[in-house]
């Protein structure tokens, strides 16, 4: 039997997705690019934008006829969006045959057992030899749910509160994805850096194991070559944290830390527990302790309140803190949130504003990225074409490369967001 799996939304999401595929994977399914092979559709959804959550629901509409053509299929719909209409998503999809959300993730492997019922003698189902993957990264999540209450957020919601993997369970995970060829780890949560772990004391204090401990402890697992982790909340970005990131040579110089707005004002009414200047000062102690660092960020443009001076501290945020690169995103009322009764913007204002935003992230993001032509970098190979620096800059290589190898290439053309490369 084989699986197709549809992912919407975050990095999360991507994490959710490959552990429920290795759980597909143990019961010995085998996963299929192609979803006219599969039995088993799999759909994790996306709730945070309207948009992203329309299109799982569109994907769901048109799986009618996909099941309806082989006689068996199964469609399971899992995620936030899962989690938010679960009360009416099977009234309105009655072909679906398992609905999984985001807060019983955990309980897939109990919940899809009695999905595969699994016969000897149907000739139509092509049982696989269970399989590990040969991905060169991989995602590992440390932590689930958030206890933030960000107005404009509903992830709180439908995650529910912070729940976090205890530290073997991870390390045991890492160990797992090295002995399947992975060679870079990204350690994953809401607010990844706000991880600990009470039942394992340090020091002669016994504090509690947190994100500094833990990073150390995964790069002292044997194969790991690089670290990342996202996405951190500025709030939880301590000097210890910083520190560890500086010390241990497996943590790669790149962060992607949202800032959301450059206005104190809309921070407050976003319950963001920081300020402008907070935000900024944590830039420079980043970058002082590692000079090579990239700093990427997301960006709300458009939410309720923001006025033109607002919008314009967001503006020169991203001019003071050079950051390398952003995600601006139009806001998107949710049901659900703080901020969901509160009056919007003219969807005319609110692309202004994005396309504004979007010029200004990405002269800056040019300007940076040109300083790299013709260094060298270190790049860990992740296909036949492609790798990535330790700074999470894509590059397109030229040269004899093998997925999984660490090559230096020299940086020919930095005017894409890709960059070219050659092997030396």
């Amino acid at each position: 039997m084989k699986f197709f799996v549809r992912t919407y939304g975050c990095q999360m999401n991507v994490a959710d997705s490959n552990e429920m595929g290795r759980h597909l994977k143990d019961r010995g399914l085998a996963l299929t690019e192609n979803p006219d092979e599969a039995s088993i559709m799999l759909v994790n959804t996306c709730t945070v934008r309207h948009h992203a959550e329309e299109r799982a629901f569109s994907e769901i509409g048109r799986l009618k006829k996909w099941k309806a053509q082989m006689p068996g299929r199964k469609i399971v719909l899992t995620g936030c969006a899962a989690e938010r209409t679960k009360e009416h998503i099977e009234d309105r999809f009655p072909y679906i045959d398992l609905v999984v959300g985001a807060k019983s993730i955990v309980d897939f492997p109990v919940m899809v057992e009695k999905l595969l019922d699994r016969r000897a003698t149907d000739d139509e189902l092509d049982y696989a030899v269970p399989a590990t993957g040969d991905t060169v990264s991989s995602f590992v999540t440390i932590m689930r749910g958030c206890n933030y209450s960000c107005t404009y957020c509903i992830v709180p919601s439908v995650r529910g509160r912070e729940i976090y993997q205890p530290r073997e369970t991870v390390l045991g995970e890492v160990r797992d994805r090295v002995r399947e060829g992975v060679r870079e780890i990204t350690l994953l949560g809401q607010t990844v850096n706000s991880y600990h772990d009470r039942s394992r004391s340090v020091g002669s204090r016994g504090r509690d194991t947190d994100f500094s401990d833990l990073l150390e402890a995964v790069a002292g697992i044997d194969g790991v070559e690089r670290i990342r982790f996202m996405s951190p909340h500025p709030y939880y970005m301590t000097d210890r944290v910083i520190e560890s990131m500086a010390r241990v040579p497996q943590v790669c110089e790149a962060l992607h830390m949202p800032v959301q707005s450059g206005s104190n004002s809309m921070l407050k009414k976003m319950a963001r527990n920081y300020s402008r200047e907070e935000y900024l000062r944590l830039i420079g102690k980043l970058r002082a302790a590692m000079p090579e660092m990239t700093i990427s960020t997301d960006i709300i443009v458009g939410f309720p309140g923001e006025t033109d001076a607002d919008f314009g501290e967001t503006l020169s945020l991203i001019e003071e803190a050079q950051l390398d690169w952003g995600f601006i995103f139009k806001y998107s009322q949710r049901d659900g949130t703080p901020a969901a009764d509160l009056p919007c913007f003219s969807t005319e204002l609110i692309e202004q504003r994005h396309q504004e935003c979007l010029a200004v992230s990405d002269r800056i993001a040019l300007d940076k990225r040109s300083k790299l032509a013709g260094t060298l970098q270190e790049i860990l190979v992740e296909d036949d074409s492609y790798g990535r620096t330790r700074g999470n800059y894509k590059v397109h290589l030229t040269g004899d490369i093998r997925p999984g190898e660490t090559v230096m290439a020299r940086i020919t053309d930095t005017e894409r967001p890709t960059l070219e490369g050659s092997v030396e």
